[in-house]
C-alpha cells in the first residue's frame, strides 16, 4: 500500500507541473527559441533599465541550454548568463542559496574552458556576497578578514586584466577602508590603481580616478580637499548601468562625506549626509545598506552620549537586520512564485520532449489518484498514530536514561573540579574579592552578550588569570563558565521578552542573537533549562500579565 501511495505522490507532482504549463511566464514562448547572443543582449538591456524579472528570464533560458558539445563562443555566452543570474539572485532577490548555485555552475564552465576574465568576475560577486554575510554576522564592525577578501579580489581582477571588475572591487575596497578609517591597510592597492591604464570603454573610469584621489587626500589628512573631490563624484555617475547601481554609489558617496566631515568635527553636517544616504537606500530598497546605516547612526549617537537616540537606532538596527536575514532565506509570495516558474521553465528547456510524451500518462494518473487517495490517507493516518504512540514510549525511556547519565556526569565533574583546584594559592578573601569583580562585570558590561564571548575575555575584564576565574566560578557558584554567563544572558532575555515597548518589534530569534546565542534552537534550549519554559511561552505570559516585567540593570 505504501508503494502505491509513493507512486500516487509522483503522479500528483507531475500533474501539478502539467497544470502549471498553461500559466507559464509571459514572454517565455516568444523568447525560448531566440539566438543565444540575442537573448544575452536582451537580458543585459533589461538589467540596465531595472527590469530584473525579464532579465532573469533571458539569463535562465541561456543557462539551461548549456552542454559540453557547444562552441567556445556559445559556452562563453552561457557562462556570462549564468553569472548574471547569480548576481541578480544575490543583489535583487536576496536569494543567496540560488545565487551560489548559479555562480558555482558558472565557475565550473569558466574553469573547464579557461575563461579567466569571467572567473575573476565570478569571484568578485562571490566575494561581495561573502562580505555582506560577514558584515551582517559581525554587526558591521571592522573585521580585517573582510578587507583581505576585497584586496585579493582586486588583485585577481588586475592580474586577469579585468579592468571593469578591478574598478568595481576598488570601489568596494575603498568604501570598506574609508568607513572604518583603515586607509593605510590599502596603501599598495591605491598606488596600484593609480598606475592602471584603464581603457576609455570602462564607463566609470573617471569616477574611480576621482575616488582614488579623494581617498589619498583623506589619508594625508587633507580633509577639505578630500571633501571637494567626494562632492565631485555625484557628477561622474553617467555610466551605462542600472539605476540601482547608481543609487548604491550615491549612497556610498554620502558615507564618504560623512566620515570626512566627522574628521573635520562638523558633526551636524556629517549626520545630514547619513540622513541623505538613508533616504536613497529606502527609496531604492537597498536593504543591506539600510541595516548598515542604522548601525552607523547608533554608533554616532552613542559616541556623543545621546543614550536615548542610540537605543532607538539600536532597536531599528536589530529589527532591519532581522528582516534582512529572514528575507535572504524566505522571499515574498510573489517572488517565490516567479522563481518557481523559472525552475519549471528550466526543466522544460532541458527535457521538453519528455514532458510531452508523459502528458497522456499524467491525465490517466490524475483520474486514478482521485479514486485512491482517500484510502491511502486513511491507511497512513492509522500507521502514523501507531508509530506516534510507540515513539512516545521510547522517548520517555530515553529521557529517563539521559537524566541518570547527566547526574552521574555532574557528580564526576564536581569531583574532578575539587581535585583540580586543591593546590590553588588563592585564599577565601581573594576569592570573594574576585567574585565581586565578576558580579560587577556581569551586571554592567554588555560584552558578555557578544557571540563567542570567552573565559579569557572575562578574565581580562576583571584583571585576573583565566584559571582563577574558572576556579571561583566553580567553587563559589557551583557551575562552569558557560552556565555562569548564560545565567546573566537569560536574565536579560527575560527583560527584553517582557519589554514590548522597546523590543516588541523583534523576533525571538533576533533577541537571542543580540544576546550572543548562535541560533533560535540554542537560545530556546538554554532559556528552557533556566526558566522551565520556552521563550515564546514566557513572552506570552509576560504580555498577559502573568509574569512581572523585570527591571533594567
Amino acid at each position: 500500500m505504501r508503494g502505491i501511495f509513493v507512486w500516487l505522490m509522483l503522479v500528483a507532482t507531475a500533474a501539478t507541473a502539467y497544470a502549471a504549463e498553461a500559466a507559464r511566464m509571459p514572454n517565455y514562448d516568444r523568447w525560448k527559441d531566440l539566438p543565444s547572443q540575442t537573448l544575452l543582449d536582451m537580458g543585459n538591456a533589461y538589467w540596465q533599465v531595472d527590469k530584473a524579472d525579464s532579465a532573469l528570464v533571458c539569463f535562465t533560458i541561456l543557462s539551461n541550454r548549456y552542454n559540453q558539445k557547444q562552441s567556445q563562443k556559445e559556452k562563453r555566452i552561457f557562462c556570462g548568463a549564468t553569472t548574471a543570474a547569480g548576481s541578480l539572485y544575490a543583489f535583487v532577490f536576496y536569494d543567496y542559496q540560488t545565487a551560489y548555485q548559479n555562480l558555482l555552475k558558472a565557475e565550473k564552465i569558466a574553469t573547464e574552458n579557461h575563461f579567466n576574465k569571467q572567473l575573476a568576475n565570478i569571484n568578485e560577486i562571490m566575494v561581495a556576497i561573502e562580505c555582506i554575510q560577514m558584515d551582517i554576522k559581525n554587526n558591521f564592525d571592522y573585521k580585517p578578514a573582510v578587507l583581505e577578501l576585497l584586496k585579493k579580489a582586486f588583485h585577481k581582477d588586475v592580474d586577469s586584466d579585468d579592468y571593469y571588475g578591478a574598478c568595481v572591487t576598488f570601489e568596494n575596497m575603498a568604501y570598506y577602508a574609508m568607513k572604518h578609517q583603515q586607509i593605510n591597510e590599502i596603501a599598495s592597492e591605491l598606488q596600484m590603481f593609480c598606475t592602471l591604464e584603464i581603457p576609455d570603454s570602462i564607463g566609470f573610469r573617471d569616477f574611480n580616478r576621482i575616488l582614488c584621489d579623494a581617498v589619498l587626500e583623506f589619508r594625508d589628512s587633507k580633509y577639505l580637499e578630500a571633501l571637494i573631490l567626494f562632492a565631485q563624484l555625484d557628477n561622474n555617475l553617467e555610466r551605462k548601468e542600472s539605476q540601482q547601481r547608481i543609487a548604491i554609489d550615491r549612497c556610498m558617496i554620502r558615507v564618504f562625506k560623512y566620515v570626512t566631515l566627522l574628521s573635520l568635527h562638523r558633526d551636524v553636517e556629517a549626520l545630514k549626509e547619513l540622513d541623505k544616504a538613508e533616504e536613497i537606500a529606502l527609496e531604492n530598497q537597498l536593504n543591506d545598506a539600510i541595516v548598515e546605516l542604522h548601525r552607523m547612526k547608533q554608533k554616532y549617537y552613542l559616541a556623543r552620549g545621546n543614550v536615548a537616540l542610540a537605543k532607538e537606532f539600536e532597536i531599528k538596527f536589530l529589527k532591519t537586520k532581522d528582516e534582512f536575514i529572514n528575507r535572504s532565506k524566505l522571499l515574498s509570495v510573489e517572488q517565490q512564485q516567479f522563481l518557481f516558474e523559472l525552475e519549471q521553465m528550466g526543466e522544460e528547456v532541458k527535457d521538453l520532449e519528455a514532458q510531452k510524451r508523459m502528458r497522456d500518462l499524467i491525465i490517466l494518473g490524475i483520474a486514478l489518484f482521485a479514486l485512491l487517495v482517500i484510502g491511502a490517507l486513511v491507511f497512513l493516518w492509522r500507521n502514523y498514530q501507531s508509530t506516534k504512540q510507540r515513539n512516545l514510549l521510547l522517548f520517555q525511556k530515553n529521557q529517563e536514561l539521559l537524566a541518570l547519565e547527566a547526574q552521574e556526569k555532574e557528580r564526576k565533574a564536581q569531583l574532578a573540579e575539587a581535585k583540580k583546584y586543591k593546590s590553588s594559592p588563592m585564599d577565601d578573601p581573594a576569592k570573594g574579592e574576585l567574585l565581586q569583580r565578576l558580579y560587577d562585570i556581569m551586571e554592567n558590561n554588555t560584552q558578555i552578550y557578544d557571540e563567542g564571548f570567552t573565559l579569557d575575555q572575562l578574565a581580562s575584564l576583571v584583571g585576573s588569570n583565566p584559571n582563577y576565574v574558572s576556579q571561583v566560578i566553580n567553587e563559589k557558584k557551583g557551575c562552569n563558565f558557560n552556565t555562569f554567563v548564560n545565567e546573566y544572558r537569560i536574565k536579560e532575555a527575560c527583560r527584553r521578552l517582557s519589554d514590548t515597548e522597546q523590543y516588541g518589534g523583534l523576533t525571538i530569534e533576533a533577541i537571542g542573537q543580540s544576546l550572543g546565542f548562535k541560533s533560535r534552537t540554542n537560545f530556546t534550549a538554554i532559556f528552557k533549562r533556566f526558566t522551565g519554559m520556552t521563550p515564546a511561552a514566557y513572552q506570552r505570559m509576560a504580555r498577559n500579565g502573568a509574569i512581572p516585567t523585570p527591571s533594567s540593570k
